[in-house]
């Protein structure tokens, strides 16, 4: 059975069980993965998430890899900040995960990392699949390996002596990978902690795996509220995506996070990248810095590699990524856990209080529309190039209009099949009367 085209998308590998991704698919990317690397017994470390169907996968992709003769560490289900973690500790020659991330029980993918975590983009590797049988390679094997504390002391020296007993908090693994570091990390910080669903269960049946969806943040808000709570946090299924929510339960937007980190974590000569959705508050924030912020093509790989040609000490995206030179430009969300107690044990403030000053504008939120294919979403950018043509116009990541009172982007997805809207401007009326008109001229085509 062919690998279908279809699940390499341009940051990682995805796609449906066993429908798009499954055993076979997974066993001859693994095959690949090693002809790619062009090394003679390559050293790989290989994790995976939760889900039901990755054991299956995981030990399909291992067999591909041994065949070729990798040099394989079976991490078992680890986050995929482990799994770069990992490609440095034991300085691999690469690294794979089994994961869908976010997406829903149904999907799964594999997300791949080279020599230093510097990921690779999965559309590399279709060359090499073209190749039916691949030379098979000597001196392959399999060992199991744990680097969960040694992960855990790596992220702790990040953190303060003041941050022990000064904090409560609620904190939801949504039921993936990240239960059990949470558990050592807390222990070790000193943290005093409510576990949310720590347990790994690949039918998700508490909440979907997406900290961005309202229903994902509904226990922890509950809990937040009910226990008195400093704050509260939500981790994706693989632990590189997080949100928070404050003293009062209330989530906390992306860009606000982003802006706030800016301000503490950022000096004089810094730059700062962002995504196409993100305030102008971040622009703000940096400048008054000193530093510089830059939108950069949204995704993990885009954001990753424009860090180090720029130098860049952090990034973030609306989405609950947030990146730091210090993980090896990649996104971490225990690390930005830390960043922030480390920041409101010195401020002594409420979460609410400490992010008062950066909620200057009125930002929609992201609107998703559903779209036939790229050439839709291709007609409707032309369509608000030419209506928008009076406004400074930018092409980085779909299209990004800016007016001195508001601005949008709008871009297609390169996971879903939809077009995604963000507009923001200095006035709620004025974003509401946006909101109606670009909303118009999207269900227009």
């Amino acid at each position: 059975m062919p690998v279908s085209v279809k699940i390499f998308k341009e940051y990682d590998i995805r796609g449906i069980y066993p429908d798009e991704i499954n055993k076979e698919a997974a066993y001859e990317i693994g095959r690949a993965f090693c002809a790619y690397l062009n090394k003679k017994n390559p050293k790989i470390t290989v994790g995976r998430d939760a889900r039901l169907s990755s054991p299956e996968l995981s030990e399909a992709f291992i067999k591909g890899c041994l065949e070729q003769g990798g040099r394989i560490s079976d991490l078992g289900i680890i986050t995929t900040p482990a799994l770069i973690f990992s490609v440095n500790l034991l300085k691999a020659d690469a690294g794979a995960i089994i994961t869908a991330s976010h997406n829903p029980s149904e999907y799964n993918g594999i997300k791949l990392t080279g020599k230093e975590a510097v990921s690779i983009p999965p559309k590399e590797l279709l060359n090499y699949l073209k190749i039916k049988s691949p030379s098979r390679g000597k001196g392959g094997f399999l060992e199991k390996k744990d680097i969960l504390s040694s992960y855990v002391d790596f992220l702790s020296s990040f953190a303060k002596k003041e941050i022990s007993g000064q904090f409560r908090l609620v904190a939801d693994a949504s039921n993936g990978a990240a239960g059990e570091i949470l558990k050592l990390l807390f222990n070790k910080l000193g943290i005093s902690y409510w576990p949310l669903f720590f347990e790994p269960d690949g039918n998700f049946l508490n909440h979907p795996p997406d900290p961005l969806k309202k229903e994902s943040q509904q226990k922890a808000k509950e809990t937040v509220i009910h226990r008195g709570a400093d704050f509260g946090f939500v981790l994706d299924a693989d632990g590189d995506r997080i949100v928070f929510l404050d003293e009062k339960g209330k989530e906390i937007r992306g860009d606000l996070m982003i802006a706030f980190l800016t301000d503490h974590l950022t000096k004089k000569g810094d730059r700062v990248l962002t995504d196409s959705a993100a305030s102008r508050i971040v622009f703000d924030t940096a400048k008054e810095k000193g530093a510089k912020a830059e939108r950069v093509r949204t995704g993990h790989l885009n954001i990753e590699n424009a860090m180090r040609k720029k130098k860049s000490p952090f990034a973030g995206e609306v989405s609950g990524h947030y990146y730091f030179k210090d993980f090896f430009s990649s996104s971490s969300g225990l690390l930005t856990l830390i960043y922030v107690l480390n920041i409101l044990s010195g401020l002594r403030k409420t979460f609410s209080r400490a992010l008062e000053s950066y909620e200057k504008y009125f930002h929609s939120r992201e609107y998703n529309f559903k779209i036939k294919d790229q050439k839709t979403a291709e007609e409707i950018i032309a369509v608000l190039k030419k209506k928008y043509a009076a406004g400074k116009q930018s092409l980085i990541d779909g299209l990004t209009v800016e007016y001195p009172e508001w601005w949008f982007n709008i871009r297609p997805s390169h996971t879903e099949p939809v077009i995604r809207l963000n507009i923001e401007a200095d006035k709620k009326s004025l974003l509401q009367e946006k909101i109606k008109e670009l909303a118009s001229l999207v269900n227009g085509n």
